[in-house]
């Protein structure tokens, strides 16, 4: 008597996915390890000796406030370097020795595309006459008093409470033996002599909270675009091309037929602050074919000896050096 499936019915037909043979295995999996050595490391930047550099257009896709702006003529932004391979990496880390590239998480916040684009954007829109506010934190962080916290939040300085720019600017200049200061805990002290007793201090600008600014239009709804956003220090250089973008649709700027290229962080007060790879970043804008480049005045040197050809090199301070240079271009209206 049978006490088990019969063998027609252990060996029936099968109906799952076949397995591939044994034979291909090392293959597939060979195959799948050199795909993922070839993965881009999205959290290092690299850069040689020679630096990739590349242009990037604004043309709609700077959102602000839900709206993709086009401003006319051509507006473009730059960048320089390179993510590193996951090979790369790999090798670096087994060799130990001089790395090319660097840990892109461990930036400050005010590099990340979540604060740049947005206090661009408010920059910006304030350099149109709009009534934007832009706050301020001041985080302080390796305490060199052991009875302080190691990473704080600053609210007042020399007794000013820090709610803007201004207020920064005022305070860090007012005459303190002692500097008296106060946290957001409420804890307040006082440090000899004109320095706070912190060895680092981050000055971050706040944009106002019903203003939403970001790039490439929906991409960012993507968890890992969003995630990039909020962690990755990507570098606030184009910060500077998003405020003028922003400043161009919203003053109604007629600029047709005009390729505006540039590099530059920004703070919400409209000062134009220093970048990296500025000379890669001027050839990359020259060769797509920029009629003028907007760079940080500062570094009008590293500039020395470059060919511009036809385009028009203009170092700025502030975004309104900008904005006047626009103003009076040939044909702008």
């Amino acid at each position: 008597m049978a006490i088990g499936p019969t063998t027609r019915e252990r060996t029936g037909p099968r109906h799952g996915p076949r397995v591939a043979p044994r034979r291909w295995r090392p293959f597939v999996v060979g195959v799948a390890a050199l795909g993922l050595l070839l993965v881009p490391v999205p959290w290092r930047l690299q850069m040689g000796d020679d630096p990739l550099a590349l242009t990037w257009d604004l043309d709609g896709r700077l959102e602000v406030d839900g709206e993709l702006l086009d401003p006319p003529g051509r507006w473009t932004w730059l960048t320089v370097g390179r993510p590193p391979l996951a090979g790369e990496v790999l090798v670096d880390v087994l060799d130990g020795g001089d790395r090319s590239s660097w840990d892109i998480r461990d930036g400050a916040s005010t590099s990340r595309p979540a604060v740049v684009e947005p206090v661009a954007a408010a920059a910006g829109l304030r350099a149109a006459g709009r009534d934007v506010s832009v706050g301020l934190t001041v985080t302080v962080s390796e305490a060199v008093d052991p009875r302080l916290p190691e990473r704080a939040v600053l609210v007042e300085l020399n007794g000013m409470t820090l709610e803007d720019r201004g207020d920064w600017a005022v305070a860090a200049s007012r005459p303190g033996l002692p500097v008296t200061f106060r946290l957001s805990d409420g804890t307040t002290g006082t440090h000899p002599g004109r320095t706070l007793p912190w060895r680092d201090i981050e000055v971050a600008d706040v944009p106002p909270d019903d203003l939403q600014a970001r790039l490439f239009g929906n991409l960012p709804d993507v968890a890992p675009i969003q995630w990039a956003r909020d962690h990755l220090a990507l570098g606030p250089s184009h910060g500077l091309m998003v405020a003028l973008t922003t400043w161009a649709a919203a003053s109604g700027l007629e600029l047709d037929g005009v390729h505006v290229a540039g590099t530059g962080g920004i703070r919400g007060d409209g000062v134009v602050t220093p970048i990296g790879g500025l000379e890669p970043k001027a050839r990359a804008a020259r060769d797509d074919g920029a009629d003028l480049l907007f760079f940080p005045l500062p570094q009008a040197g590293e500039l020395d000896g470059f060919d511009p050809g036809s385009m028009t090199l203009v170092g700025v301070s502030r975004l309104e050096d900008a904005t006047r240079v626009l103003e009076s271009w040939p044909g702008a209206s």
